[in-house]
């Protein structure tokens, strides 16, 4: 076990994403829960904004609900920050009240292998020779079956490169030894890609459902964030943030401390919601993105470099992840219609969104997902 890595402490806070337990799945009730208020002693009401720390600010959406997992109560006020343009909610749920806000999030099953050793149809087959052909040229893997005509394949058809780019989080190859830290692992699926690409991979998680899965496949993971590593520093050549800033009472404090945990010139992987993407307009309060409340601060890209570059890092890297558009679309719409975003109706867009969907996103404000790659530049 790395010097700089104490997993699992007994009785270790665990505040990663500020959730201090799991609650009752409420989905089922008749009554949504957002007909009972959240406690008013567990709020905590905002003099400025939690992201460059302007006062100056705008109403955006007023008494927001959690219609996507339907188990969090109170309704909610969104404000736009005039000044970096990130929106946050005021009043939020306090650190010790945020638990309320989760039910059941979907960390927890171990996922399947990518290199599945069966007998597989010839075109599932044949899909996944050409995904791990361009995984083992671009990312260092060395899954088999493996066709090099997958590499081809993602230079015609920029979606299909996309989501392997994904799963990988546009990670440069390793150097022998080279570690890296995924803060909010889930079930450990991407720490799988990273391992097989040669990281020397570790997770943190605070849900125990989460820890326990990625544990079942043979990874080192902790229960609980970056406040495990409180008197370490200098230990990670990369850290991951994958949807987990927009989880976080205090997101300059928290890449502060990523900073810190960095070697010099480490990789900084981000991915959070676009606040200002096109679903966000188009949406409103239906947007996927917004899930309330357990999403207190949505970033615009503004925002989120001026304090990555506030925070200390640099040679920040836009990357472009259109291929997420038709899923977010279509979750929003099941929210628009009082579903489940993660249900199975409706199964398809209407064919005007259809068509809509097939005319290119141009604008980097118009991306659904703000995905970012950093690095350390100053101490």
């Amino acid at each position: 076990m790395w010097h700089c890595l104490p997993l699992a402490l007994p009785g270790s806070e665990r505040a990663g994403r500020d959730m201090p337990e799991i609650i009752e799945d409420k989905t089922s009730q008749s009554m949504p829960a957002w007909q009972e208020p959240w406690p008013a002693d567990e709020l905590e009401p905002l003099s400025a904004c939690p992201v460059c720390s302007g006062t100056a600010r705008e109403l955006l959406q007023r008494d927001l609900v959690d219609n996507a997992f339907f188990v969090a109560p109170g309704r909610w006020m969104l404000y736009r920050c005039t000044r970096c343009r990130s929106a946050y909610l005021d009043p939020r749920p306090s650190k010790a009240s945020i638990g309320k806000a989760y039910g059941v999030y979907y960390t927890h099953s171990v996922g399947g292998s990518r290199t599945t050793s069966g007998k597989p149809g010839i075109m599932n087959g044949l899909k996944q020779a050409l995904n791990n052909g361009y995984a083992n040229s671009r990312y260092g893997t060395r899954r088999q079956p493996a066709s090099r005509l997958g590499v081809w394949l993602a230079k015609v058809l920029p979606s299909r490169r996309q989501r392997r780019d994904a799963e990988f989080r546009y990670l440069p190859k390793p150097l022998p030894g080279q570690r890296l830290l995924d803060i909010g692992c889930g079930n450990g699926d991407f720490l799988v890609n990273a391992r097989d690409a040669g990281w020397d991979v570790a997770g943190v998680d605070p849900d125990p459902g989460a820890v326990a899965a990625a544990s079942q496949r043979g990874l080192e993971v902790g229960m609980g964030s970056i406040e495990l590593f409180a008197d370490a520093s200098g230990c990670f050549d990369a850290i991951t943030l994958s949807h987990v800033l927009e989880h976080l009472h205090d997101p300059t404090s928290f890449l502060r401390a990523v900073h810190r945990l960095l070697k010099p010139d480490g990789v900084l992987f981000v991915d959070t919601p676009n606040i200002e993407s096109r679903g966000a307009r188009r949406w409103g309060r239906n947007w996927r993105g917004l899930e309330t409340p357990r999403h207190l601060v949505l970033f615009s890209r503004t925002g989120l470099i001026g304090m990555l570059q506030a925070g200390g890092f640099g040679n920040i890297e836009t990357k472009r992840r259109t291929a997420v558009r038709k899923s977010m679309d279509l979750a929003s719409l099941r929210m628009q219609l009082g579903k489940s975003p993660d249900g199975d109706q409706p199964r398809r867009l209407p064919v005007m969104m259809r068509i809509r969907q097939a005319w290119p996103v141009g604008s980097l404000r118009d991306d659904e997902f703000l995905t970012l790659i950093a690095r350390k530049v100053s101490d």
